[in-house]
């Protein structure tokens, strides 16, 4: 199983501080980082296109503007997850914790939540056209501005 090195992370700090000039853009499409702990990390503008976190610890972290298409996120947790503008179209969340999770203006279209626990996330202007929330914990959530078209199991 991969894993995000520290010098990946550090290379990527150092190319969101810069805006692209110095250091790397963090890009782990396509891995397999079931399990990893990857609580309280900056994260965001990385590329993790069809990346596995299933079970993965997100917590706490900032995964803004992140491309996360096609990636799976069974039974991770994203509480407190900094998730704003980042691409989760089609993405799998089945199962994962995302209590209090920042997702304003994310694209969720078609995403899978069945069974998340969604309680206090805020979706404010997020798309969730065609997404599926069947059995989600929804105490709580914001939905302000947010685009429901088709959108499964909304209580």
């Amino acid at each position: 199983m991969a894993s995000i090195t520290p010098q990946e992370v550090e290379a990527h700090q150092l190319w969101l501080q810069s805006e692209g000039t110095e250091g790397k853009q963090l890009d782990e499409t396509g891995l397999d980082l079931s399990q990893s702990n990857l609580s309280g990390l900056n994260l965001s503008r990385g590329q993790f296109v069809g990346t596995v976190f299933d079970g993965a610890d997100l917590s706490g972290s900032n995964l803004s503007g992140a491309d996360f298409s096609g990636a799976t996120f069974t039974g991770a947790n994203l509480t407190e997850a900094d998730l704003r503008g980042a691409d989760l179209a089609g993405v799998t969340l089945s199962g994962a914790n995302l209590t209090r999770a920042k997702v304003n203006g994310a694209d969720l279209s078609g995403a899978r939540l069945d069974g998340c626990n969604l309680s206090q996330a805020d979706f404010t202007d997020a798309d969730l056209i065609a997404a599926n929330l069947t059995n989600a914990v929804q105490s709580g959530i914001i939905l302000t501005g947010a685009k429901l078209n088709d959108t499964q199991g909304l209580l």
